[in-house]
């Protein structure tokens, strides 16, 4: 198995059933990230001007499916009603949809001062890494992860993994996601009225798209260890999985 497929394979776990509605949306997201993660592993043999134009496209498709794949296994709902209403003659591409994947919503969401406020519980995020999976079910595995992991069996992150506790894992890997999208975002969307080349030089780039492999591989791991995660594979194929995947790095 290459350091490819053993990424995407952290993130969306492997030998889907064919008919399975989760199963079917788990295989394209999985075959859409090695796609992605191909182009990346060529960046280094492009020109600074293209890598500078297609490596924030390349970098956001990463964080966009990862992201996408990693919700599926933890609220399979939200993503078999996504694919429904593509399904249908009413979808229309040339508009926005309620249905669909939001950063903002479903991968982030704002701070909940009391998770238990009745205003609160009204309704609650459900982001990826918002309040409520983090204290309900990833800080847990993390958690877990410290207790029961080390260097050997997953590799030089361990060490970042564990800079503090499960509280400062989580403020990291929040804050870094937030940063990779906005840096990303500015070369796909052409905010930039000054050359690329200028901000989004090819270290710079490298060292997003680095930081977007450890975030969403991390991700990965701690749903490892989350019980009610779909397509998991065992604890010990995703720690060799995770120890590949910084395999992947530019530079």
């Amino acid at each position: 198995m290459t350091d490819s497929d053993c990424f995407s394979k952290l993130l969306c776990g492997q030998q889907f059933v064919e008919g399975s509605e989760i199963d079917d949306i788990l295989s394209h997201l999985s075959t859409s990230i090695n796609h992605v993660i191909s182009e990346i592993l060529d960046l280094p043999n492009t020109t600074d001007e293209k890598l500078s134009l297609y490596g924030p496209y390349l970098g956001r498709s990463l964080l966009e499916l990862s992201a996408t794949a990693l919700i599926a296994r933890l609220d399979p709902f939200k993503i078999i009603l996504i694919k429904g209403k593509q399904e249908t003659s009413e979808y229309d591409l040339g508009k926005p949809h309620s249905t669909a994947i939001r950063w903002q919503g479903d991968i982030v969401d704002v701070a909940v001062p009391d998770l238990w406020a009745e205003k609160s519980l009204k309704n609650p995020t459900r982001a990826l890494l918002g309040a409520y999976q983090i204290e309900l079910v990833l800080k847990d595995s993390a958690q877990k992860i410290v207790d029961e992991a080390d260097e050997q069996s997953l590799g030089t992150w361990y060490s970042e993994l564990t800079k503090t506790d499960t509280k400062g894992l989580f403020s990291t890997l929040r804050g870094k996601i937030t940063a990779l999208f906005s840096s990303f975002s500015k070369g796909v969307h052409h905010e930039l009225l000054i050359p690329n080349q200028s901000v989004l030089d090819r270290d710079t780039v490298y060292s997003l798209i680095n930081d977007a492999f450890f975030v969403v591989a991390t991700l990965g791991l701690l749903l490892s260890r989350v019980p009610h995660a779909y397509q998991k594979s065992s604890i010990a194929d995703c720690d060799i999985c995770y120890k590949n995947a910084k395999e992947l790095e530019l530079g």
